[in-house]
């Protein structure tokens, strides 16, 4: 990464705390031993499987498998690669990047110019949403300034959540942005600018004549706008939201979680609203755990977002038939992923805001506070529509909840709301099971696990990209006896100074297993052993190859202290069977050059090899004998 200085990247792994880091994701984080233990952020489950060694600064699922160090982590929760990875730690610890070079097009590798793009778009959003919110101020005759007066929002959260105005003009943004060193190019990679259809290389501005409500990713860095529309007449949609760019993802973005985040572990739950004014005015309101999907409907990759803060979510939609819509729709995403779900109803008012302005704070918090289990909320629903009293209305209600509790992945849950709508419709529990699994037998896609995410772009995709995989990484065997020398190398000081004396380096390919051995082996020759975790945590930092092995032996918790004998016995053991797989190697390669060669000296040349490596193969099986 010649973009960001190895003695930089080693200053921000030294300085990282993971388990810092991952408390920020994962609240449950306890610490169980020498190491920490919590529910894995990248797959769901009920019993803790994910460890953090402090020692080694690692961390790894034994659950879902997934595991790296403090640059894997943040890439994989926070969906970057490796430089914005290293830019986010360094932020977080103040460590210095060397400022990029302004973005230059085409000049200059892909992959610098990319890193340095992002670097510059965040920069030109932040300085951005401060202009707009500059000219809302300063503009107080605008219609602009007029439409948001009549919004009636508390000056204090207006502030806090930097609402801003674009004026009434084709290109004021996009002089602003100029005068202030920033490129044509960077404004159409952020999407700000739009290109004339009629005359080639004119540019104006996306965001005119709107209320402008600036984006936030999780850790408070704007990424994107929202831009409410201030009058009917006025063309375009109620709201024209940001595109996609480098900097922004719709699909993983919740509107106000980076004002969310530290309230969400706090009271326990989260409030799911349908868009930004919802979310101020529950925060204005006190409930500061709101969130809304941004610019597109909620989705499975902000369901697994929130699963990082808790288990409990709210929904809050507007009380009309797509508010109902919407709520059904939120469970179906949310229920098979463990989530327990409540619905908050705004009597005298459709939605929190209208509720907040027509009734003040505290009808909003009681509103929040007298939110109803979801499936309480559905029978309600289903009610007002069928006759709880006549046998087709029972079979439609019924219909209706099944279809949702089936989605329950708790088998305990499952049975618990069957037998309280057996309670509630009179309708035993028994025929109440027999018509779900039914309705699982029709739609048996419905009802899965959920998979873990996978942030390593080059899983499965190794050998592609890097061409065949080594030994160690491919036969089963070999996999299974470095693994296991290296927890024993990790853990005993008389087995890795065995291993520097007795085992050869020929032996030990490039997969992540074996370079964790030879830097280990390495680290006890310089005197370094007890920092060797931490020195192949930073060797392997950015390796492409799949590290999982490394990274579960690093994160094992030590077993009890016991005499050196068995451990060197078995780290005997592994390096014969080491040596035993790698001479097979070498002599099923020279059997099959052997056999693709004609008589002649070199083929003879290749037979005498063969004959050594087939004595040496005999004279190590002995001795394992």
């Amino acid at each position: 990464m010649p973009y960001i200085p190895e003695d930089v990247i080693d200053q921000i792994a030294a300085r990282a705390d993971l388990v810092e880091i991952v408390m920020g994701y994962v609240p449950n984080l306890k610490q169980a031993g020498s190491r920490w233990k919590g529910c894995c952020p990248f797959h769901q489950e009920k019993t803790p499987s994910f460890i953090v060694n402090p020692d080694s600064n690692t961390y790894h699922c034994f659950g879902c498998g997934v595991g790296g160090n403090v640059f894997k982590f943040i890439m994989a929760v926070e969906n970057l690669d490796f430089p914005g990875a290293a830019q986010f730690l360094a932020r977080k610890y103040n460590v210095m990047i060397p400022e990029p070079e302004p973005f230059r097009g085409k000049a200059g590798s892909a992959e610098k110019s990319d890193y340095n793009l992002r670097e510059r778009l965040y920069l030109l959003h932040e300085k951005l949403a401060a202009w707009y919110a500059s000219w809302l101020k300063n503009n107080p005759d605008s219609k602009a300034a007029a439409y948001f007066r009549t919004r009636q929002i508390d000056p204090l959260f207006a502030q806090r959540f930097q609402i801003g105005a674009a004026p009434d003009s084709w290109d004021a943004a996009m002089q602003w942005a100029q005068q202030n060193g920033f490129t044509i190019e960077e404004l159409q990679a952020a999407h700000l600018v739009s290109e004339s259809k009629n005359t080639a290389g004119k540019f104006f501005d996306f965001f005119r004549n709107r209320l402008i409500f600036p984006i936030w990713n999780e850790q408070g860095r704007v990424v994107g706008f929202s831009a409410r529309q201030i009058d009917k007449e006025q063309g375009g949609g109620k709201y024209v939201n940001s595109v996609e760019s480098p900097i922004f993802k719709k699909g993983r973005i919740l509107y106000g979680l980076n004002f969310a985040r530290p309230e969400i572990p706090k009271k326990g739950s989260v409030i799911l609203c349908e868009g930004q004014m919802d979310v101020i005015a529950m925060h204005t309101a006190g409930c500061t755990n709101a969130v809304a999907p941004q610019g597109t409907a909620f989705g499975e990759d902000q369901a697994a977002v929130l699963h990082r803060y808790t288990d409990t979510v709210l929904l809050a939609t507007d009380s009309d038939s797509a508010g109902m819509k919407a709520v059904l729709k939120d469970a179906s995403i949310l229920l098979p992923r463990g989530f327990h779900l409540k619905v908050v109803t705004f009597p005298g008012g459709k939605d929190p805001d209208e509720l907040l302005h027509n009734s003040g704070p505290e009808a909003v918090t009681q509103a929040v506070e007298n939110a109803a289990d979801f499936f309480e909320f559905l029978f309600a629903h289903a009610a007002e529509k069928y006759d709880r009293n006549s046998p087709d209305g029972k079979v439609r209600i019924a219909g209706e909840l099944l279809h949702y509790i089936r989605l329950l992945d708790n088998e305990v849950a499952r049975d618990s709301y069957l037998n309280w709508l057996s309670d509630r419709l009179g309708i035993s529990a028994e025929n109440l099971k027999i018509e779900l699994k039914k309705a699982e037998s029709r739609q048996p896609q419905v009802r899965q696990t959920v998979r873990p995410e996978r942030s390593d772009e080059n899983s499965g995709n190794e050998e592609k990209k890097n061409g065949p995989l080594p030994l160690s990484m491919t036969d089963p065997k070999l996999k299974v006896v470095l693994s296991e020398l290296l927890r024993l190398l990790l853990n005993n000081r008389a087995c890795v100074e065995k291993a520097a004396r007795e085992l050869s380096p020929d032996d030990l390919d490039d997969g992540p297993v074996a370079m964790a051995v030879t830097i280990i082996v390495q680290a006890h020759l310089n005197g370094n052993w007890e920092h060797g975790a931490a020195e192949i945590t930073r060797e392997l930092a950015s390796c492409p190859l799949d590290c999982s092995e490394v990274f579960t032996a690093l994160t094992e918790e030590p077993g009890k202290p016991e005499s050196d004998e068995i451990p060197l016995r078995i780290v005997d053991d592994c390096m014969k069977s080491i040596r035993t797989i790698r001479l097979k190697q070498q002599i099923a390669e020279l059997r099959r050059e052997m056999n693709r060669m004609p008589p002649g000296e070199d083929r003879n040349g290749l037979l005498r090899e063969f004959m050594d490596l087939t004595r040496e193969l005999a004279e190590t099986g002995k001795k394992k004998e």
